[in-house]
């Protein structure tokens, strides 16, 4: 199964002990809970606006009060991605990197994610039909897992995937 894109899997006690995964890890991490930060910090300075400042127009409590609905409703990308990211670190730390080959199923519907068919090397069963998905609604599958990718976890449960070196990490879960 060696193809331009193999690339030895860390000899590691679980996945997240790589140094590689954990800084790509680390790196959206940090970038996720700024982002959820600051959103929460502008909800909260439309909040006291609205309701602790008074102006003769009353022009700016209106716009800082009529800004509370969509400022909340754009927490919850964030915040999806953070408990996303809590996720795949849970199953990071719970099994370490295995090549494998996963392509996708277009004849099996899903109601969220993409179905694919995830075969590790080494295992003689049939491939385990799971369901990838992100922090996002509408997942884009890399072509490229069909040549070569490493995943964590268990193959009939669920875990992760990612393109060698720990990149473009998705979450496996069963159907």
């Amino acid at each position: 199964m060696k193809s331009d894109l193999w690339v030895p899997v860390p000899l590691s006690k679980c996945a997240f002990d790589d140094t590689a995964t954990l800084r790509t890890w680390q790196r959206v991490w940090r970038w996720a809970l700024t982002d959820l930060l600051l959103r929460v910090a502008v909800w909260l300075a439309l909040l006291i606006v609205a309701t602790q400042v008074e102006t003769a127009s009353q022009l700016t409590e209106g716009l800082a009060s009529f800004l509370l609905i969509p400022g909340a409703i754009l927490l919850r990308g964030p915040a999806r991605r953070v408990i996303w990211l809590r996720t795949v670190r849970t199953a990071l730390m719970s099994a370490p990197w295995r090549h494998c080959t996963a392509v996708r199923t277009p004849d099996v519907q899903t109601r969220t994610g993409v179905a694919v068919r995830v075969a590790l090397d080494g295992d003689e069963g049939a491939p385990a039909v799971l369901v990838a998905r992100t922090w996002r609604s509408r997942t884009r599958w890399p072509e490229d897992f069909g040549q070569a990718a490493w995943f964590a976890g268990h193959p009939e449960r669920g875990g992760v995937i990612a393109r060698p070196g720990g990149e473009a990490i998705m979450t496996l879960h069963h159907r």
